[in-house]
């Protein structure tokens, strides 16, 4: 399998890889991406960790997808698939482990951004980060 590849912001916007969702399209509009949306909105019990985005549901949901898209740096990963990561200056939601809320989340990542079918997103934890250099300008970024 390819390996996964890096772009810093300013280098996925010269390529062309972040580019808002097309107008109109829903974070929820089939199947897929509806049970993508709960399971990333709804607290469940769950023995597995999992993140919540807080705040309104579809409100915070949608806006932390669109400046994740706006503000993000950009994976394109072996399937050549378009990830993107935005570390943000506030939480962006909270984990939770086995019915508990277990700490503060402070990134977000949007996968599938480049298949209008399964585009979603969920809050990751900063220290789950890893760094990467952009292949085009060799800045360190955030994956």
């Amino acid at each position: 399998m390819k390996m996964s590849s890096y772009f810093c912001h300013d280098c996925a916007v010269a390529n062309g890889f972040l580019r808002p969702p097309s107008k109109g399209d829903s974070l929820t509009d089939n199947v897929y991406k509806l049970d993508k949306y709960i399971k990333h909105t709804i607290p469940r019990s769950s023995s597995s960790y999992k993140t919540i985005v807080t705040g309104i549901a579809s409100e915070s949901y949608q806006n932390l997808v669109l400046t994740t898209v706006a503000s993000g740096h950009v994976q394109v990963d072996g399937h050549n698939r378009v990830n993107i990561v935005w570390i943000g200056s506030e939480s962006t939601g909270i984990g939770l482990q086995g019915g508990r809320f277990v700490g503060d989340v402070g990134a977000f990542k949007v996968v599938c951004h480049s298949d209008s079918n399964k585009i979603h997103g969920f809050a990751i934890v900063v220290t789950e980060l890893t760094s990467a250099s952009c292949i085009r300008c060799g800045r360190i970024i955030p994956c």
